[in-house]
């Protein structure tokens, strides 16, 4: 190579250095104001960003201070008013635990929880307490408005009635004469009144009957009594039961009761008819009516819903068993005890209470074959809910019914509703106690064992049970202990 070309390759090599350095150079500049750029563009955004958060609040924003601290028991109002409300109550309920017989059940529900649950499915003998799963499944089965009637059949001629008339009974249990409600010791109430077909006749003028009252009984089947009821139960406290019943088969005027109570009917009737100007010309009897006559005068009874209320309030056991009977009629057409326990025990099974500790034998509660469980009870009272006809219907505490006498002197007194139930050696009460307009606790006690039924064991726990539900409230409520 020549001097001249190593010049040549040198001037060539310089103008890449620089050409590359250049370039180089180039490149820098070019990152370096990109990386500017940039970073003045995201210092403008965080800029602004800083700006629009400290603009000041507008005149119409108001800034309030809490009315309670963040961490406070009013920041959850619904468990205070919780924990204010019951936490006396489980104390007095704690204590009263302690005092029940070991057969004993205790279950209280209060909105929604179970606030003393002692012994709840243990199987008892519940007594009158019966009453409160015949009155549950009467008014669902036959519903509330529900009434039975009363009928007077036969051929009418002018005035006079010729031959027989015929008095068919209709199952109602409340059927009296005027006088009969003040003999009895709770005396019958929402009654009907048997002079009303006395007086339908009046009004149509007729004066003679050419025959006689007949008493028609034939709805229900002719069993009197529950065969397996004591001697000194029968036609004291229940029966003799059938479809056709006045005065609970009393005849006025008369100390012992006839063993027919269609007989016993027809001649009260005759005598309410000729001690009022119409004559009858033949002795009362019974029998079955001839289809073809024709309704002269008709009596219906007050809805299903009173009845039950009478049965409840006054314990009343004929009509607690012809209720029963009446829901095996009214479901099979076949109007026995045994019909009627059937629907019963189908009810409860459609409700799913369990049937497994319940023993039904008869509707009144007498029978000591019967058993029930607090947990039942209190299932069945809970459809009720406090404010149905079976909870307006019970007795009051301290005014009455079987609750006119006791627990006057308790915080419960004219508030308590109960059903009361009494055998030796059994004692119950299940019911409500209302504590705001359309709130109640729902209770169920029954008391098994020798001396359940005497006044020194059941009355201490009936006074304790009655002060802790009859001074229960409803206040504080969680609104009341919300925050302002």
């Amino acid at each position: 190579m020549t001097p001249h070309d190593d010049s040549n390759s040198i001037q060539r090599a310089r103008k890449k250095v620089k050409v590359g350095s250049a370039r180089v150079v180039s490149s820098l500049l070019a990152s370096v104001t990109l990386i500017g750029a940039l970073s003045l563009g995201i210092s403008w955004k965080i800029v602004d960003g800083i700006a629009q958060s400290v603009t000041p609040i507008t005149s119409s924003v108001e800034i309030r201070s809490l009315a309670a601290p963040i961490i406070n028991a009013r920041r959850n109002p619904q468990t205070l008013s919780h924990d204010v409300r019951f936490r006396t109550l489980r104390s007095q309920l704690s204590a009263l635990e302690k005092r029940l017989p070991s057969d004993s059940c205790l279950v209280i529900d209060i909105e929604g929880n179970r606030i003393s649950n002692v012994n709840a499915d243990l199987s008892l003998l519940p007594a009158s307490n019966m009453k409160i799963v015949v009155a549950m499944v009467a008014l669902d089965v036959l519903t509330p408005e529900f009434v039975f009637s009363t009928s007077l059949v036969g051929k009418v001629n002018g005035g006079v009635i010729e031959g027989d008339a015929y008095l068919i009974g209709g199952g109602d249990p409340l059927l009296v004469t005027g006088s009969y409600p003040a003999t009895e010791p709770y005396p019958t109430f929402n009654s009907t009144r048997l002079e009303n077909l006395f007086d339908t006749l009046l009004a149509q003028g007729i004066t003679q009957i050419r025959g006689s009252v007949v008493g028609d009984e034939s709805r229900y089947d002719a069993e009197r009594f529950n065969p397996s009821l004591g001697l000194g139960i029968k036609g004291t406290e229940v029966g003799p039961l059938g479809a056709l019943m006045v005065n609970d088969g009393v005849v006025t005027g008369n100390p012992i009761k006839l063993d027919n109570p269609a007989l016993s009917a027809a001649t009260e009737f005759t005598n309410t008819l000729q001690n009022n100007g119409i004559s009858v010309s033949g002795a009362p009897k019974v029998g079955t009516a001839p289809q073809e006559l024709s309704v002269i005068a008709k009596v219906d009874s007050l809805p299903l819903r009173d009845i039950i209320a009478e049965m409840l309030t006054n314990s009343d056991n004929n009509t607690a068993e012809l209720l029963v009977k009446e829901l095996g009629f009214a479901t099979s057409g076949v109007g026995s005890r045994e019909a009627g326990l059937e629907v019963m025990k189908a009810k409860l099974v459609e409700w799913g209470i369990p049937l497994d500790a319940l023993t039904f034998v008869d509707g009144s509660g007498l029978d000591r074959g019967n058993r029930l469980t607090c947990s039942a009870l209190s299932a069945l009272l809970a459809r009720d809910g406090g404010f149905g006809p079976v909870g307006t219907g019970m007795a009051i505490a301290g005014k009455t019914g079987t609750l006119r006498d006791v627990l006057g002197d308790s915080l419960g007194a004219g508030k308590l509703r109960g059903k009361t139930g009494t055998l030796t050696g059994a004692k119950s009460l299940s019911g409500f106690v209302p504590y705001a307009a359309d709130q109640a606790s729902t209770f169920s006690l029954i008391i098994n064992g020798a001396n359940a039924s005497n006044q020194t064991t059941y009355r201490p726990i009936w006074n304790a049970l009655s002060d802790a539900l009859g001074g229960f409230s409803g206040s504080p409520t969680a609104s009341e202990l919300a925050p302002n």
